[in-house]
């Protein structure tokens, strides 16, 4: 990744978009109760930093 593009990646104010994601109850529970285990304050900072993971990846 160019340098460019990882500092416009770091920036704290990087616009956003909200989504609706349909997910089953049990893990979303599951999700709620791991966050807080990982150092995140709820459970939608470990599905964004999940999703951030498996992107990343594939992007390599």
């Amino acid at each position: 990744m160019k340098i460019e593009q990882l500092k416009t990646r770091l920036s704290k104010d990087r616009p956003m978009t909200s989504i609706t994601l349909r997910m089953p109850n049990d893990v979303l529970e599951d999700l709620k109760r791991i966050a807080p285990l990982l150092g995140f304050n709820g459970y939608q900072g470990l599905l964004k930093a999940y999703v951030g993971q498996g992107l990343r990846r594939d992007l390599r």
